[in-house]
């Protein structure tokens, strides 16, 4: 048990609460005010399609958003401007309504025949989106349709969140894994999916190969650098010490980015575990020290990049999402990881020539 005095853990616990919205997350939070917006005009509903490796920030991104609604959804009475709710663990159209009743503060119908009773449950679940005036769907885990269910299950349920929009007048968002865009290849998703975006992680290089080049030619991109310094920034402006810690210096912005490959998660909590092991250090910001004897504790078989010379680091980030393989015979082959680039030397990537593959 870690013992914290009362102020650290509320700075402890502000930081880990803390959201970071950048400008592809003020964008897609417009998209589903537009989509809320448009529920009003009482035209035909839109579908948005989110998509994301794990880890990225999905959820976060939504339960920041949820955070404008939570005063007018506290009681199965109020109002719900916004449902929120996700893919069951088990795929079928009855457990699917059932969660979206659970979410909706509500209680299912009586039990009849099992056709009957989906049926009933489509028409509750309507009724009480009405009821609870609610605006905008947001269904995450979307990638489970793909993963648990047959194009024939996938089309029921497209059937039932079709039959939902258009009697409740409300746009779906669907969220999910980058190989959710399956589901957007069939004809009964694809032409309702009219907004489509993705959350990606982080980089801090690009291919920048010329006209005479035959292969990959990896640089350093001042534009992406600047964005996770930015973002490496408000998580520090964030973390309640007195002494701001700088993080965006060169001899920790590139480590850090070592660290988590560009994985927001991943670097949020690796932070928040710095910050533990400074009050343990009885240290009133974090700085280099702190964060060396943070990844030896996380990490203690891996090389600690903290330790490492700038000219002898080397990073390496997302190359190619993950991917759904749908000619794959075995459900272990179906689902492809996501590929990272070779470990690059930094000194290389700071070159004015640049890495040549």
């Amino acid at each position: 048990m870690v013992n914290l005095t009362s102020m650290q853990h509320e700075q402890l616990k502000a930081y880990d609460n803390c959201f970071i919205e950048y400008p592809e997350i003020t964008e897609i939070y417009s998209i589903f005010d537009q989509l809320r917006f448009n529920q009003s005009l009482g035209g035909e509903p839109e579908s948005f399609l989110l998509t994301g490796e794990t880890g990225s920030g999905k959820t976060a991104l939504i339960n920041n958003y949820l955070k404008r609604f939570e005063a007018s959804s506290r009681s199965s009475w109020s109002t719900q401007t916004v449902l929120s709710t996700r893919i069951p663990s088990r795929v079928n159209e009855q457990s699917t309504l059932n969660k979206f009743l659970v979410d909706l503060n509500s209680k299912s119908g009586g039990r009849s025949t099992r056709r009957r009773n989906e049926i009933a449950l489509g028409e509750s679940v309507v009724r009480h989106l009405k009821r609870k005036s609610v605006e905008l769907i947001i269904v995450n885990e979307i990638q489970e349709l793909v993963e648990f269910s047959n194009a024939d299950e996938r089309q029921t349920i497209a059937n039932t969140f079709k039959y939902i929009s258009e009697e409740s007048g409300v746009s779906f968002v669907l969220v999910g894994m980058p190989y959710a865009d399956v589901i957007a290849n069939e004809s009964q998703w694809n032409s309702r999916l009219s907004w489509r975006r993705e959350i990606n992680y982080f980089t801090l290089f690009k291919d920048d190969r010329g006209p005479k080049d035959t292969g990959p030619k990896y640089r350093i991109d001042a534009v992406q650098k600047k964005h996770f310094a930015m973002f490496v920034a408000g998580l520090a402006s964030r973390m309640g010490y007195e002494n701001k810690p700088l993080l965006t210096n060169n001899e920790i912005l590139y480590p850090l980015f070592s660290m988590c490959r560009g994985e927001c998660r991943r670097l949020k909590h690796f932070l928040k575990d710095a910050m533990l092991m400074s009050f343990k250090e009885d240290k009133n910001t974090i700085d280099k020290e702190v964060l060396s004897s943070t990844f030896a504790l996380k990490f203690p078989s891996l090389d600690n990049p903290f330790e490492c010379p700038l000219d002898k680091l080397e990073l390496d980030q997302i190359d190619i999402g993950s991917a759904y393989n749908t000619r794959a015979i075995t459900a272990e082959d179906k689902i492809l990881a996501p590929r990272f680039t070779d470990a690059i030397p930094l000194s290389i990537l700071l070159s004015k020539s640049g890495l040549k593959v």
